[in-house]
C-alpha cells in the first residue's frame, strides 16, 4: 500500500504563498482575476490549461492514465452589487451572500470598468441598526466619497460588483484571520498539492479545477464536471466550525479548529470514498473530524458534480471556518496541514491500488 506518509507544513513560506493568493479580487461573477492567478500559477508547474465559457479554469497531470480525479475549489468569493446610484451620490445594493450584520461599516473594494476603487458600507450611526424589524440590506448603502450622482456615475455603474477589502493576518500562534478564506484555502490546497503528487501517482489523471459562481448557485461546477470522464471528486472548501458559543452541535455536529480537516456524512459525498479517506488518515495518523454541515445535502460544488452524467463519487474535504462570510473569517493552519496530507494521501493510495469504481457492491 502506500509507503510513507507524504508531509506538508504551513511554514513562513507557505503563508506567503497563501498571502499573495488572499490579495486577489474575485467575486462570484467576475472571477477573471483569480483565474489569470492561477493559470500563471499553474503553467509554471508544467500544467496545460484551458476555460470554458463560465470562467471555470482546468489543469491537468498524467493525462494517459486511466482513472480520472478531480481536485476542485471555487475561485468566487461574497460580494455586493450596486442596483441604484442614488441623488446624493451614495448607492444602493443587493448582496451576494453576505448578511447585512457583517457588513456594517466594512471598507470595500468595487471592480469597475476603470479599475478598483474605494468605498464603505454606510449607515445611520444615530439608529439602533434598524431595531425592532432587524438589520436590513436597506439600512446600508455603500459610500465612494462622492457628492452627487454626476461624481457617483463618473466612476462607478449599476451592475458594478464590490468585495469587502481583502485582509490577511496571524491570529495567535497557529491561526489565520482574513477575508475571502472562503474558498482560497481551498485553492491553495489543490495548488500546493501539485508538487506533492507529481511523483507520487503516476496512474492517475489528476484534473485541478477552480470553480466559479460557487456562491450563487454551484452553477461553474455544474458545467465543468460535465466535460470529463471523472471517476472521482475531491472538493476541498471550509465548514462552520462549532466551537464557538453558539455552535449549533445538536444539528450540525461538531467541528473544530486545530482538530483536523473534515469529511461530511451527507448525502453529496460517496461513503466508499469517504472510508478510503479514513483508512488512509487513520493509517498515517493524519487529523482528521467528521462531520455533517449544515444541511443534509447542497451548499457546495459537491452537489452540483455529484449529479452530472452518469453520477461522479464526490468526498467533501473542509477546513474548519470560524465567521464564514464574514470580513473576519479564521481558519487553523493545522486544519490546512492535514488536509494537504490527506488529500496527497488519498491520491498516491488511488494510484498504487487502481481503485477506479466507487460503485457499492451488492454480492
Amino acid at each position: 500500500m502506500i509507503e510513507t506518509k507524504i508531509s506538508w507544513t504551513f511554514d513562513s513560506e507557505a503563508y506567503e504563498r497563501f498571502l499573495k493568493l488572499m490579495m486577489v479580487t474575485s467575486p462570484s461573477m467576475e472571477e477573471t482575476a483569480m483565474a489569470r492567478f492561477l493559470h500563471k500559477k499553474w503553467k509554471a508547474a508544467g500544467m496545460v490549461i484551458s476555460t470554458d465559457v463560465m470562467g471555470n479554469i482546468h489543469a491537468m497531470m498524467h493525462p494517459k492514465a486511466s482513472i480520472h480525479i478531480g481536485l476542485i475549489a471555487h475561485m468566487d468569493t461574497v460580494a455586493i452589487q450596486i442596483t441604484q446610484i442614488c441623488n446624493n451620490g451614495l448607492m444602493q445594493f443587493r448582496s451576494i451572500g453576505l448578511r447585512p450584520h457583517t457588513l456594517l461599516g466594512q471598507p470595500m473594494k468595487i471592480l469597475t470598468s476603470k479599475g478598483l476603487i474605494d468605498g464603505v458600507i454606510g449607515f445611520d450611526p444615530t439608529s439602533q441598526f434598524g431595531q425592532p424589524k432587524g438589520l436590513t440590506e436597506d439600512d446600508l448603502w455603500l459610500d465612494i466619497g462622492a457628492i452627487n450622482y454626476d461624481e457617483a456615475i463618473s466612476k462607478v455603474s449599476v451592475g458594478d460588483l464590490a468585495i469587502l477589502a481583502p485582509r490577511c493576518m496571524p491570529l495567535g500562534n497557529d491561526c489565520i484571520s482574513g477575508t475571502g478564506i472562503d474558498d482560497r484555502i481551498g485553492l491553495f490546497i489543490i495548488t500546493e498539492c501539485m508538487d506533492l503528487v507529481t511523483d507520487n501517482s503516476p496512474n492517475v489523471c489528476l484534473h485541478f479545477i477552480g470553480t466559479t459562481q460557487e456562491e450563487v448557485g454551484l452553477r461553474g461546477a455544474a458545467v465543468i464536471a460535465a466535460q470529463y470522464p471523472l471517476n472521482a471528486c475531491f472538493i476541498i472548501d471550509v465548514d462552520y466550525a462549532t466551537d464557538t458559543f453558539t455552535p449549533h452541535e445538536n444539528q450540525m455536529g461538531t467541528l473544530h479548529l486545530g482538530k483536523g480537516v473534515g469529511l461530511h456524512i451527507k448525502s453529496d459525498n460517496n461513503p466508499l470514498l469517504r472510508t478510503l479517506a479514513c483508512n488512509v488518515a487513520d493509517r498515517y495518523d493524519i487529523a482528521y473530524q467528521k462531520s455533517m454541515g449544515r444541511f443534509i445535502y447542497g451548499g457546495t460544488d459537491a452537489t452540483s458534480i455529484q449529479l452530472q452524467c452518469k453520477g461522479i463519487a464526490t468526498l467533501n474535504m473542509n477546513v474548519p471556518c470560524r465567521y464564514m462570510h464574514s470580513p473576519v473569517e479564521i481558519c487553523n493552519k493545522h486544519d490546512t496541514e492535514s488536509a494537504i496530507q490527506l488529500l496527497a494521501g488519498c491520491i498516491k493510495h488511488i494510484s498504487i491500488t487502481g481503485q477506479s469504481s466507487f460503485i457499492p457492491q451488492l454480492d
